[in-house]
């Protein structure tokens, strides 16, 4: 397996941005850069990729966070004898774990399966050649040893400096790398002291004076220019909107609008007046539907007892007519009775 890129999201100094090393190639490959510019993190973050779970948060992946907070994400090319792939891993939030085929995208792995992946490529995990082998600030791996453990991790990375040391002296003509540190250390230390403290006075101490100097005008600069900014931004403001005022066809427009304004107001009150009218009105209507029900009602009650009364009548003039008919034929019966006793 061979590492062709590198790129990292949101890991520590990085928050809320990324940072890519692209171009591996075969060979020594330099990664250089001043001090606190995130080299290490770049080595803690490849450790996590191929080392810890996308699914947990140990002290590796803590300590990959930002300040701010967020999901670190570390995405590695690498090349082996099956083909070249994608490696991704995000931890935290939307945390998961991914493999792709380079050349064509297709997705072959994720979740615990890309893990069996990956664990797969390192083989003998953290314990050397047989993995991978790290080599970085004095020692090899990252988590804690033992004494003997340690020592044993010593002599592999003297070896493998001893390895660069040869490719050193290979493009150096045969000059021994030996005098190129003899030399950097000699040159240290007229910077610096035993304990690789700045020496007083030196150019490094004054060096240091002077960024701190400098940092400090910069903030005060800073302010300055943020203080004008918003004094700048404000005055641009104003500035427009006493372009708006002057211009003459604005103010015509406003006029105009003013003008429709009070009209449409004109309007409004007039129409405010016809509505209390007609409410009025209609209260009044109301009223006077109210009253013609309760005559309606009454006028209903009347044609009601009307016709229990004609009911009666006509019962009456019934029961009268039968009385008429008994008393008529009452009297043919004494006319006839009459009749009878004289004969």
């Amino acid at each position: 397996m061979k590492l062709t890129a590198l790129r990292l999201h949101n890991v520590r100094r990085f928050a809320g941005t990324g940072v890519a090393v692209e171009g591996i190639g075969d060979g020594v490959n330099v990664l250089c850069a001043v001090n606190e510019f995130g080299k290490s993190t770049c080595f803690d973050a490849l450790h996590a990729l191929f080392f810890q779970p996308y699914s947990g948060t140990p002290g590796a992946v803590q300590a990959l966070r930002p300040y701010s907070g967020g999901s670190p994400l570390v995405e590695a090319d690498i090349a082996t004898p099956e083909g070249a792939f994608r490696l991704t891993k995000q931890f935290y939030g939307g945390k998961r774990a991914m493999v792709r085929e380079l050349s064509s995208g297709r997705l072959i792995a994720q979740a615990d399966e890309a893990e069996k992946f990956i664990g797969a490529l390192v083989q003998g995990g953290t314990t050397g050649p047989a993995g991978l082998l790290w080599v970085r600030q004095g020692i090899t791996g990252i988590e804690r040893r033992a004494k003997s453990e340690e020592e044993s991790e010593k002599r592999a990375r003297e070896s493998v400096l001893l390895s660069v040391q040869g490719e050193v002296e290979s493009l150096t003509g045969g000059r021994r790398m030996a005098q190129a540190v003899a030399a950097c250390e000699e040159e240290l230390s007229r910077l610096v002291t035993a304990t690789r403290r700045p020496k007083a006075g030196g150019p490094y101490a004054l060096a240091l004076d002077e960024r701190d100097r400098l940092a400090e005008a910069e903030r005060k600069l800073a302010t300055e220019v943020a203080e004008l900014r918003a004094a700048l931004d404000r005055r641009r403001s104003i500035r427009n909107r006493l372009d708006e005022l002057e211009d003459r066809d604005e103010e015509n427009a406003r006029r105009s609008a003013l003008a429709q304004a009070e009209k449409d107001l004109a309007t409004a009150k007039t129409q405010g007046e016809a509505l209390k009218t007609a409410e009025a009105q209609a209260a009044l209507a109301r009223s006077q539907r109210d009253a013609a029900n309760q005559a309606l009602s009454a006028y209903r009650r009347s044609l009601a007892r009307l016709a229990e009364l004609q009911a009666l009548e006509s019962e009456g003039t019934g029961k009268r007519d039968d009385a008429l008919a008994r008393q008529r034929a009452a009297a043919e019966f004494g006319r006839a009775a009459a009749a009878a006793v004289e004969a």
